[in-house]
Formats: structure tokens, sequence, C-alpha cells
């Protein structure tokens, strides 16, 4: 057994003693379903998140985050349709903009850009600084072959953060099919992450052949 899987089992073991010590403390129970997703135990993790929704149904606080850690097993099992509809009952502020980022992202999954739009537009307002959110506000724009509005979201997040390997990759995949040959953001990716660059270089052929056929179409913007 691997290091990383010894201390998985270490958390989950020492979760169940404070569940066991104490059957009322609802984080145990969200921190165990985390582990359990992070461990691709799916099917345990989602019968532990449909029984804590359960037992907290008179506890707002509790129930709102084990909500969400529900929604993120059924994301997590590709399952978005049934993640969205646990995230889309949460209203906590606190975890509200994390919610409605994984709505964005379980639309986006499936290749919904316009309803992955709404709630990535939202996110962003929610929380400008998120270069996460901005990132994929800027994906989606890419989905829907918008360069200018795509390129807007990717300077966001690189104005937040500069060395966002995300954030330049996109930006360098706009400036790409834009035919830009002075190309700042590629060259950036390429220093922040070489390997990672690498593995994506598919993706940016493919990202780039959409977008220049859509302006050979007369459709980009």
């Amino acid at each position: 057994m691997t290091q990383p899987e010894n201390a998985a089992q270490a958390d989950m073991a020492r979760l169940v003693a404070e569940i066991n010590a104490n059957p009322n403390n609802w984080q145990a129970y969200a921190d165990l379903v985390a582990v359990l997703v992070a461990t691709e135990n799916l099917i345990e993790a989602e019968d532990l998140a449909l029984k804590s929704l359960g037992l907290f149904q008179a506890n707002d606080e509790a129930l709102q985050n084990l909500l969400y850690a529900t929604g993120n097993v059924y994301y997590v099992a590709g399952d978005y349709q049934r993640a969205n509809d646990f995230f889309g009952k949460i209203t906590d502020l606190a975890i509200l903009h994390d919610a409605t980022v994984m709505q964005a992202q379980g639309w986006y999954a499936q290749n919904q850009f316009q309803k992955a739009l709404v709630y990535a537009l939202t996110a962003v307002e929610q929380q400008p600084e998120d270069t996460g959110a901005q990132v994929l506000l800027g994906n989606i724009w890419l989905g829907l072959q918008h360069e200018s509005k795509a390129a807007e979201a990717f300077d966001a997040a690189i104005h937040v953060d500069p060395m966002n390997f995300e954030a330049n990759f996109g930006r360098g995949v706009v400036a790409t099919a834009k035919g830009d040959q002075d190309n700042q953001w590629l060259a950036t990716a390429q220093m922040i992450d070489l390997q990672r660059y690498q593995a994506q270089a598919q993706r940016l052929d493919e990202i780039v052949q959409l977008l220049s056929g859509s302006r050979l179409d007369g459709e980009s913007d």
C-alpha cells in the first residue's frame, strides 16, 4: 500500500471513530464522504452521503454542506445532471460560489455550453478574483467559438495570477487561432509546466482547427 493510500485509510479510520463517538458531528460525515470520493469508493460515498442527508435534515448548516458533498459524489461519478440537482439546492453564501462553479463545470462537461455560460458568468460575478472560474468561463467561450470573450476571461485570470498555466494556455489558444506571431502566452505556459503543455498539445490543435473553421464560415467574432 502506498503512502497516500495509507494516509487515506488512516483518515477513514479517524473519521469513523469520530462519528461513532459523536453521531451528531456532521462535519465528520462530510469529510468521510470526501475521502471516499478521493479514494474512488463512490458507491460507499453515495450511500453515506444520502444517509447523512437524512440524518441532518433539521440542521440547515449541515444540510447545505452535505448537499455539496453529495453533489460532488455524482460529479466525480460523471452523473452531472444529478450532481447539479444537489448543487442547485445550495443557498448558503459560504459555499454558494463553489456550488455555482460546479454547476458550470457540470454543464461544460456535457458540452452544454450555453447552460454552462449562465453559471460561469454568475460565478465570476460572485468572485471576480477566482482564477478557476475565469478560466472555466474562458473555456466555455471557446466552446461557443467567441474568441474575444474567451480572451477577456483568460486575461482576467492572468491579471490575478500571471503564472496560471490554464489561463496562459487558453489565451495562447486564442492567439494561435487568430494567427498572432508573437504568442507570449503559449511560451509562458510551456515555461510553467512543459509536461502539462505537451499533454494538452492535441487539445490545442483541435480548438485552433475549430476556431479557424468557424472563421472561414464567417461565424467567429
